[in-house]
């Protein structure tokens, strides 16, 4: 699995930061974050399908302000990443990522708003469905959080996501 997130991750021009329970990476464009996360969903569940098992991913984007910090060589011969991501989009994305269920992909509101205008004339993205779903709390960031969804029709979930305990609806 890491294979197929990795050389999709090398078609859309992303960067990997970091990898634990999933995968933290950085695009330029809104628009390649969607497009990444979902051909991902599509590359997973063929590849689960060619194996005999399902296989799932959730994802997040969100637009945020990070720093980028490299690391020298000599601390990346002895553990640490190349390069560390600080910020508030960091824990925002991450409380974004805790709602999604299985195959979805959820968006913060400028990553919405960007990506969607975006794809707008392009054909790639016409099977794409696009949803909003209100605003929701985090657990530790002061100001709600507008949530919404894209993925493909028949594919994706394309429903309000449950609440978690790090996120919960406001309504």
């Amino acid at each position: 699995m890491d294979d197929t997130a990795r050389d999709l991750l090398y078609e859309r021009d992303g960067l990997e930061i970091d990898r634990t329970d999933g995968h933290l990476v950085l695009f330029d464009l809104p628009l390649a974050g969607v497009a990444y996360a979902v051909t991902l969903h599509e590359r997973l569940a063929e590849l689960g399908g060619a194996l005999g098992v399902p296989l799932s991913c959730r994802a997040a984007v969100h637009v945020g302000e990070v720093i980028l910090r490299e690391n020298t060589l000599e601390d990346v011969a002895r553990g640490a990443k190349p390069v560390e991501v600080e910020g508030l989009a960091k824990p925002a994305t991450a409380r974004l990522l805790s709602l999604a269920l299985p195959h979805q992909t959820l968006l913060g509101r400028t990553a919405y708003e960007l990506a969607r205008r975006a794809s707008v004339g392009q054909p790639a993205f016409d099977r794409y469905v696009w949803a909003s779903y209100g605003e929701y709390r985090f657990q530790g960031l002061e100001e709600a959080f507008e949530v919404h969804e894209v993925g493909m029709a028949g594919r994706a979930p394309l429903r309000a996501p449950p609440d978690s305990a790090k996120a919960r609806d406001r309504a």
